[in-house]
């Protein structure tokens, strides 16, 4: 052991074993590189493990399986060596950092910080080593302990009050309502007819289509049929006059380099990754050496890189494509302390080819999105010509109608050439830069289309993120965390890429904010993080901010625990249908697994109904009706869960016996009933019931090809 450690003098200790392989690159036999794989500590999962009498102190313990490591560490500490600390440069990354010096106690560690694994980032760090920072190690405290206390005392309450294994977080639960409230709006909105009202016109070769768009000088939108054919009635043959011309240049600035939730946002909107899937991704691409830090506010791109990109912007775009002077960027966050820096490639002479063969197809997709947004950054503008034609009838008409047509025309592509060729409409701006003031078009065709207003969209995953950054919720590095936690916990579902609330998201979010409206209020949870950025700056103090939010917290619950009835939750509305086991009304109720009619007299009656019509909607051409329970003789009722429909005892609880949603076709190979399943891909297949003893699955034969006539 003593020969081993006279080998070096200086270890380095990183969270990240794919972070250590790559230092371990740009580090001499002097050092020795060691990854903690995460957290060596962490609060326990079964317990509240805080201590709220006695200054909210944290009960961290070893996390299963970290003591192996945490012995290892200690072995590896040269004598008379330098221990560095080289977690990453946020309050998560310094917790780890004072956890991991607890953990070894180390008497004299270094800290050091880099925002890249880049051979120069790292050995300049080493150079200039600082303390582990107190004040942003219990800012991270604060929001670990904040974040149990809340969770787990709200946890408690939903399953007294709801059903067991429920959860609600101080941040996933604001995100829940933004999703719920979102849906509400759209069954809320009422839909309008219009119609689009368009006159096709031509002047010798040149034809355009003129869109109506005011009435006597105000906006105007046909809204009925009536009007749309009274207007062609009136405007008959009349040809069109042009009264104005409107020509403007417009300039559009390039965008700023990618921060952790525009990352999120474009990688979401362009290559249809989830949010934890781009960090996943991003962090794979990090800790290669390939880009800077991922989790930052901030826009601000180095000095130090700026002549290496505008070096490539000069030799491969051209030197028309170069401002006269760099770009800086005003970083929007107000407490941009993530990182100083944005998302940017380290090396930008390494090409997407080179990263898609080391790491993979989607790394490489992502690294492609991070230089191109952080090249592009540093591009002149593109300019385009606005061109927009105003017509009026010459006729003259009772009212005063007015038409318009617009073309836009790229001037100079300027930073969008690096996205690609952007189609333009150089056709329409010849034909219509060939028009002047007072010259007359004769009329077509009227061209008309029945429309609808149309409800706000879903949020998809990129709006989400954007609307949380946009309200101060959370930090960059939690949105992937929020948005996957709401949907893991069946709270949240999708339509495609838009996301959707469940039945249970929508009762837990309207519990929350009957009984407790600061908790999923915006600015509240906004101003929390303010305060926990305050604690980082040393402006607050650890227990003072808590006992600020835990004792108004206890309140509510205790109110809640007594003021609040399990079915005020459950029960959603009344119901016309009649219970089928003793005649008296029954009611909507929510169940673990989806809405259901129960009997009004529950517990005393057990008496169910699914709310889609149970048994009375099932083909019994095709399905096997279950009558008496394998278990216990008793009649079987046919429910919803989470996975489709199935039987149940009738004596649930007392009697948990159930069986599958069973076909009539059997098994040809054991005689079993075959049931519907799903693929992990998602599709539908037909295979036995008694898997695993018997793996047979039917495999169904491919449509017959038509013939070409």
């Amino acid at each position: 052991m003593e020969k081993q450690r006279s080998k070096y003098n200086n270890l380095l200790i990183v969270e990240s074993p794919a972070k250590a392989k790559t230092i371990n690159k740009y580090l001499g036999g002097d050092f020795k590189v060691m990854a903690t794989v995460g957290h060596v500590i962490d609060l326990p999962k079964s317990t509240l493990g805080v201590d709220v009498e006695n200054g909210y102190e944290p009960l961290f313990e070893t996390i299963y399986g970290k003591g192996k490591i945490i012995k290892d560490l200690k072995r590896a500490i040269p004598k008379g060596g330098n221990v560095y600390l080289a977690m990453d440069p946020d309050r998560e990354g310094e917790a780890i950092a004072w956890h991991v010096n607890k953990a070894l106690k180390i008497k004299n560690a270094k800290r050091v910080t880099f925002h890249e694994i880049t051979k120069m980032a790292i050995i300049e760090a080493i150079k200039k080593p600082t303390l582990v920072n107190e004040n942003l190690v219990e800012a991270q405290k604060a929001r670990r302990v904040l974040d149990r206390l809340f969770g787990y005392k709200l946890s408690e309450l939903l399953w007294k009050k709801i059903w067991y294994g429920l959860s609600a977080g101080r941040v996933q639960s604001v995100a829940l309502r933004l999703v719920v409230e979102k849906e509400e709006e759209r069954e809320a909105f009422k839909s309008n007819e219009y119609w689009e009202f368009f006159v096709h016109v031509k002047k010798e070769e040149e034809k355009v289509a003129i869109k109506l768009i005011r009435k006597d000088g105000k906006k105007y939108i046909p809204s009925t049929e009536k009007e749309v054919t009274e207007l062609k009635n009136s405007l008959g043959d009349s040809k069109y006059e042009v009264v104005d011309i409107v020509k403007k240049e417009i300039k559009k600035n390039p965008y700023p380099p990618y921060t952790t939730s525009t990352l999120q946002q474009s990688a979401n909107n362009v290559l249809g990754y989830s949010a934890k899937r781009t960090m996943g991704l991003a962090q794979a691409l990090y800790q290669s050496g390939y880009i800077t830090y991922i989790r930052t506010d901030s826009v601000y791109i180095s000095d130090r890189v700026l002549p290496e990109i505008r070096n490539i912007i000069e030799s491969k775009y051209g030197k028309e494509y170069l401002p006269d002077t760099p770009r800086y960027y005003k970083n929007k966050s107000k407490n941009a302390q993530e990182a100083h820096e944005g998302i940017r490639p380290t090396d930008f002479s390494v090409p997407t080819s080179v990263v898609k063969s080391k790491l993979g197809e989607a790394e490489g997709r992502l690294y492609d999105l991070i230089w191109k947004r952080a090249v592009s950054s540093q591009m002149r503008e593109k300019r385009v010509e606005n061109l927009t034609l105003y017509l009026e009838p010459v006729n003259q008409l009772k009212n005063k109608y007015t038409f318009s047509v617009g073309v836009q025309k790229t001037l100079f592509d300027g930073f969008r050439t690096v996205y690609g060729a952007i189609k333009d409409v150089e056709e329409d701006i010849q034909q219509i830069n060939s028009v002047k003031m007072n010259d007359i078009f004769s009329k077509e065709k009227f061209v008309t289309e029945q429309k609808f207003t149309q409800p706000p969209s879903r949020y998809t995953e990129a709006t989400l993120v954007k609307k949380l950054e946009s309200l101060g919720i959370g930090r960059p590095s939690t949105y992937a965390t929020i948005i996957s936690t709401i949907q893991a916990r069946e709270y949240v579902g999708r339509d495609g890429k838009f996301l959707l609330p469940t039945d249970v998201g929508r009762v837990v979010t309207h519990f929350l904010k009957n009984n407790f409206s600061d908790l999923i209020d915006y600015k509240y949870t906004a101003n929390v993080e303010d305060r926990l950025d305050q604690i980082a700056e040393g402006k607050v103090e650890y227990v003072p901010f808590l006992d600020k939010e835990y004792k108004p917290l206890m309140k509510d619950i205790q109110k809640a625990e007594k003021d609040v009835k399990k079915d005020d939750v459950v029960i959603l509305s009344k119901s016309e249908e009649k219970c089928p086991e003793c005649g008296s009304e029954m009611v909507e109720r929510l169940g673990r697994y989806g809405k259901f009619l129960s009997c009004s007299r529950f517990p005393e009656c057990k008496g169910m109904k699914d709310i889609n019509g149970g048994e009375n909607q099932l083909d019994f051409e095709k399905y096997l009706k279950v009558e008496k329970c394998p278990e216990c003789g008793s009649k079987m009722i046919l429910k919803n869960g989470k996975y489709g429909k199935f039987w149940a005892c009738e004596k649930y609880p007392e009697c948990k016996g159930i069986v599958p949603l069973l076909l009539k076709e059997v098994c040809p190979e054991c005689g079993k009933n075959l049931v519907e399943r799903k693929s992990k891909w998602g599709r539908m297949f037909k295979g036995c019931s008694g898997y695993p003893d018997c793996k047979y699955i039917k495999k169904e034969a491919k449509p017959a090809k038509e013939e070409s006539a």
